[in-house]
This record gives structure tokens, C-alpha cells and sequence, in this order.
């Protein structure tokens, strides 16, 4: 029993790393997709985007120096501040102005805002001047960024031969202890965002998130590779002098992104999140393409050209289908948003060949996409 197991197990295996090294050789198909909102936002079309309170920022660049650490705070001035504000708020733009849901209205009304309970206080007595806007984001963050300038030490043994000093001695082979200092960068940071949207009439905060991402890198340092590297070129018992490695970290191709980059790409990927949960979002996604009987099928899919495709594929699979053109027919009617003939022709060619993992992935992917449809419907017909 136990070996009828294990055969069965490495069978399976087996069927699932050929279609894996299958999937991952398939030509692709550029499909757009959209993706319903969380949060029910129908009623809002036009949204403004307010400012980014800054609510505590700590930049710090710490620095070794004969075995002595030090701390040396980064301060920031007002307009540095306003700039990382200014940064995170226009990430937050970008992103809604590219999903197909909502009207940015630009207003330097709601940006001046100094904070949260400013904007609060305008919406409540209805003081803002500013007309056609249904709603407000607006938000505030926390970060603190470290930065440090320092060296690993280790205790290496290295191998050291010695020559001979003459025709009549013998030459050693000696292992020195030595002491190593390996210089290094890094940074690392985090950052928390508070984003918030705020319906204007009636007034309401429709959705609201705080999440925090963090950040960090390092180039130089101690590793095997390099140390081996150094322990070859040894021809003296001298230790590798520390500039040398400084230099060697200096001249590198591997630079540490700067402040301002850090916070973009953690702000950005909070923002993104907000976005999915308020509005109606688009993608670009590539599907495998199946190698089916019908050649010219996969040339009219990789061009984009579905409904010629279509019409090819259905004569071809009218008698005696193959479950590859079977899928890429699918795929077809899933790239105009036809999750039904999808979804009836995924499945016949899945149960042709129920192994398929390609099949089944576009089995599932359909049967997700139906349960989002009828909402996605109901989002886009609001506006």
C-alpha cells in the first residue's frame, strides 16, 4: 500500500511539473481586466485629493568609525516636508486619475488644508467653495528611514603560503588569523499612511485605512564569495587594508535609492490598496496561449484580434474539438468579458483532459470573474 501511495504521489508530481515547464513555455495573450471596488462608492464621481499631514518624520544616518558608532539625525525643513507630502499626494493622484471610475478634480482648496480636522471642519458648516466634488481623500503619514555607513568584523583563518627563500629550503604552508573588516551600506524605513475618503453630502467617511510598509537594502558586507576572493589573492600575511574593501564598495554598480525614492514606492504601494477598495480598477494581465491544432489561432490572439478568432475557432472545433483550441477559444470570449461562453468552453476542455493544469487555471479564473461580474456591472452603470 505504502508503495501504491508513493506511486501515485510521484505520478501526480510528474503530471504537475510537465504542465508547469507546458504553462511557462506558452506564448502569452495581453488581456485588460477590471476589478470591481470593495466599498460601495456608486454615488461618487467626482473626487478631490487634499493634502498629507505630516505627522512625524525621523531620518537618521548612522556611521561606524574605529569600532565607535554615531547618530547623526537628518532635519528636515518645512518645504522638505511639504515636498514629501506633495510625493506621497501626487502617487495617490496618478492612481486614480489611470482607473476608469473616477474624475479627479483638481483644487487647491482642499490641498492648503493644514490637516484632517481642517478638512473636517470646512465639510461640516459646508464652507468650501469648490463646486461638483463628491468627495475628499486626503491622509497622513509617519516615517522614519535609517541610514547607516559601517563595517562587519570576523576573525577569518587564511591559508598563506610562504616560498622558499632558497634553492635549499622548504617553503610553508601557514594559516594566520586575521581580523577583516568588510564595509557595507544600508538603509531601511518605515512608513505608515493613513488615507481617508470623506463624502461631502451627506456628510460621511466612506473608507478609511492605515497600514504601514517597510523598506530595507544592503550592498557590501561580509560574504563567502568575497571573502574567497581575498583569501586567493593573499600573497603576504598582511590583512586586506580597509580602504581597499571601502573602495571596492565605492566603485560598485549597486547604488542605495535615496530618501525621496524610498518613500514613493512604500506610499505608492499603500495607495494602490486604497484604490482597489473605492474604485473600479483595470490591469494588464498575460494568459498562456495553447498550442492547438489550429495555428493561425495563436497568431490572431497574440495580435489581439478575438472576434476573427472566435469565428475561426468555432468552425474548427464545430466537429471533433481539440481541447487546446477549445481553451484558446475561451480565452477569447474572456478577453471581451463573454464569461459565460468562457466558462462552458473552459470546461469542456477541461474535462477532456482533467490533468490540464492549464485548463483548470482557466477554469478557476473564470468562475472568480463571474462572481465579480454582476457587481462590476452594477459599479459601472453609476457613473
Amino acid at each position: 500500500m505504502k508503495l501504491l501511495n508513493n506511486y501515485i504521489f510521484n505520478h501526480l508530481l510528474l503530471i504537475l511539473l510537465i504542465s508547469v515547464i507546458l504553462i511557462s513555455g506558452c506564448a502569452k495573450a495581453t488581456i485588460t481586466v477590471r476589478s470591481p471596488a470593495e466599498i460601495n462608492t456608486r454615488k461618487i464621481k467626482n473626487v478631490a485629493v487634499g493634502g498629507f499631514e505630516i505627522g512625524r518624520i525621523m531620518l537618521k544616518y548612522k556611521t561606524e568609525r574605529n569600532g565607535v558608532w554615531q547618530t547623526h539625525p537628518v532635519l528636515l525643513n518645512e518645504e522638505q516636508q511639504k515636498s514629501i507630502s506633495r510625493s506621497v499626494r501626487a502617487r495617490v493622484i496618478n492612481l486614480l486619475t489611470a482607473t476608469p471610475y473616477f474624475k479627479v478634480i483638481f483644487s487647491d482648496e482642499f490641498e492648503e488644508l493644514a490637516n484632517d480636522e481642517a478638512l473636517q471642519q470646512l465639510v461640516s458648516v459646508r464652507g468650501y467653495k469648490t463646486k461638483n466634488v463628491d468627495a475628499v481623500i486626503n491622509g497622513k503619514l509617519w516615517l522614519e528611514i535609517e541610514r547607516t555607513d559601517g563595517v562587519d568584523l570576523s576573525k577569518e583563518s587564511l591559508e598563506y603560503f610562504r616560498p622558499p627563500r632558497s634553492r635549499n629550503s622548504l617553503g610553508l604552508n601557514l594559516t594566520v588569523d586575521q581580523v577583516v573588516w568588510w564595509p557595507y551600506k544600508s538603509t531601511s524605513g518605515t512608513l505608515g499612511l493613513e488615507i481617508k475618503m470623506t463624502r461631502l453630502l451627506p456628510t460621511e467617511v466612506v473608507a478609511t485605512t492605515f497600514e504601514t510598509r517597510t523598506y530595507s537594502q544592503r550592498i557590501g558586507g561580509r560574504s563567502g564569495e568575497s571573502f574567497q576572493q581575498i583569501a586567493d589573492s593573499f600573497t603576504s600575511v598582511l590583512s586586506p587594508s580597509k580602504s581597499s574593501l571601502t573602495d571596492s564598495i565605492e566603485s560598485s554598480a549597486d547604488v542605495l535609492p535615496s530618501f525621496e525614492q524610498i518613500i514613493a514606492d512604500m506610499a505608492l504601494s499603500i495607495a494602490s490598496g486604497f484604490v482597489r477598495r473605492v474604485a473600479v480598477t483595470e490591469k494588464v494581465v498575460s494568459y498562456p496561449v495553447a498550442e492547438g491544432s489550429f495555428p493561425n489561432a495563436k497568431i490572431l490572439i497574440e495580435a489581439g484580434a478575438y472576434d476573427l478568432a472566435i469565428a475561426q475557432l468555432q468552425q474548427a472545433t464545430a466537429e471533433n474539438p481539440d481541447p487546446n483550441d477549445l481553451y484558446n477559444l475561451g480565452l477569447c470570449f474572456e478577453a471581451i468579458g463573454d464569461f459565460g461562453l468562457a466558462q462552458t468552453t473552459y470546461r469542456e476542455a477541461w474535462q477532456a483532459e482533467p490533468e490540464n493544469l492549464l485548463f483548470a487555471q482557466g477554469l478557476g479564473r473564470i468562475e472568480r470573474l463571474r462572481r465579480e461580474h454582476p457587481q462590476l456591472q452594477r459599479q459601472l452603470e453609476s457613473r
